[in-house]
């Protein structure tokens, strides 16, 4: 019986050591920054207070990163990440806590892509976004706004709801046929950011609601190209479900967001939008018309870029006052090789809230960024 027992410990264990493991990379980046910005108003009011920010800071997006792959028994290809923020928790690096927090996994064959995991919504999986992608990442990155003062008023969403949050979903990606494609991603909890501490969806406090539940995101694309000009065309459609705090009941998420992209050898430019309406919001005290657009343009040449970007909110208080933004970057950076960049970014942001200037402030930024 003994010798059983030990034979059968023997044969798993060489059974184990024998299973076919998945073929892993890992990789890693962290980022430095030295700002200064010139603020002529801050926190609606003549900047007479000497507020001109300006020094050194790490980023938002120091991480290491592993990417692993393989092919199951029946063809299906399996993939994925799982990433850790490169900074901790404590003292006074709280405000980057888990900026950075990957964990999915992908499924993918002739029917597509399957996703579930901490990982982006449909929106981002499909739109173009050059306000992320373009050099120094800004004004998307936002560490622009370590170098000034912000309004504390409310300006309007830059971007659609739950925009660049990895709570957990799961996400379809069809393949490309004919140039067209669609991706669906649905999030039952827009807070669950994979810790046993989140998995309550609940909100209990706010006068605007931000985690919704049974989100769900739609998005369709089209790309063609014709005589080296290349264009792509994304619309989508979110909904989510919203709830009440205290007595007040809070209006669901209903929003479109749509983005078109032109490429045409090294220049590249696109236009993005969408209009939150009044999701979010108190249900009937006439807050609404919350919507963002961005406009950006980059052009490459050997290992340089140069980029700039105009975006713009917009949203309507409950007084019927309106409320806006905008920021404007011109961004260059330059590869060293060897994963070094070096960048620098031009930056003038204004914010209004009920016809009177919150902020009005220009700045640099340079930027130095390795990937090993």
């Amino acid at each position: 019986m003994k010798k059983t027992i030990l034979y059968s410990i023997f044969a798993l264990a060489f059974a184990l050591s024998n299973v076919a493991k998945a073929e892993m990379t890992v990789s890693g980046y962290t980022e430095f920054f030295a700002g200064s910005a010139d603020q002529s108003r801050a926190l609606g009011a003549d900047n007479q207070s000497g507020i001109d920010k300006a020094g050194l800071d790490n980023g938002n997006y120091g991480r290491i990163t592993a990417n692993y792959s393989s092919t199951m028994d029946n063809g299906i290809g399996v993939s994925g990440t799982f990433g850790m923020t490169a900074r901790d928790c404590q003292g006074d690096k709280t405000e980057n806590c888990n900026v950075v927090n990957w964990n999915f996994v992908n499924l993918s064959g002739n029917f597509g892509v399957i996703s579930i995991g901490e990982r982006f919504a449909a929106g981002h999986y499909m739109m173009s976004r050059m306000t992320a992608s373009g050099p120094t990442a800004e004004p998307d990155g936002g560490v622009l706004g370590r170098f000034y003062v912000a309004g504390g008023g409310s300006y309007g969403s830059a971007n659609e709801a739950n925009y660049a949050s990895n709570s957990m979903k799961i996400l379809y990606a069809s393949n490309t046929f004919s140039g067209f494609s669609f991706a669906v991603s649905y999030d039952p909890n827009s807070s669950n950011t994979g810790q046993s501490t989140t998995a309550n969806g609940q909100q209990t406090s706010g006068s605007t609601w931000t985690s919704y539940n049974d989100l769900l995101s739609a998005f369709a694309k089209y790309s063609m190209e014709i005589d080296g000009v290349g264009l792509e065309l994304v619309y989508g459609q979110q909904s989510g479900n919203a709830g009440r705090v205290g007595t007040n009941d809070f209006n669901d998420l209903d929003e479109t967001a749509y983005s078109a992209k032109i490429t045409y050898g090294p220049f590249s430019a696109d236009y993005r939008k969408n209009d939150v309406g009044s999701s979010g919001q108190i249900k009937n005290n006439n807050a609404g018309n919350d919507e963002g657009t961005s406009i950006c343009a980059e052009y490459g040449m050997g290992n340089m870029r140069i980029g700039a970007c105009n975006v713009d909110t917009s949203f309507t208080d409950t007084s019927n006052n309106p409320n806006s933004s905008t920021t404007r970057t011109y961004t260059a950076d330059y590869s060293l090789g060897g994963g070094v960049t070096i960048g620098a970014a031009y930056f003038d942001v204004e914010q209004v809230a009920n016809g009177v200037t919150d902020t009005d402030v220009e700045g640099v930024m340079t930027m130095l960024s390795v990937g090993f």
